[in-house]
């Protein structure tokens, strides 16, 4: 490959990356107006909210 070819294809390939990258940073941006919450605790807490409840009983 002549140095043409090679500064074409780095050029090519650096406009590529560059461009995958605003994909994704805009996608992860509009994410993070959204959704402000994360669930770092765990799935099922130890303590119940509401511990009375019964869901067949006849109250």
């Amino acid at each position: 490959m002549h140095n043409s070819q090679i500064l074409i294809f780095s050029a090519v390939m650096a406009f590529l990356a560059l461009r995958l990258y605003q994909k994704y940073f805009k996608k992860d941006k509009d994410k993070s107006g959204t959704e402000t919450k994360t669930n770092s605790g765990a799935s099922f807490p130890s303590t119940s909210k509401d511990e009375d409840y019964e869901p067949y009983s006849k109250k």
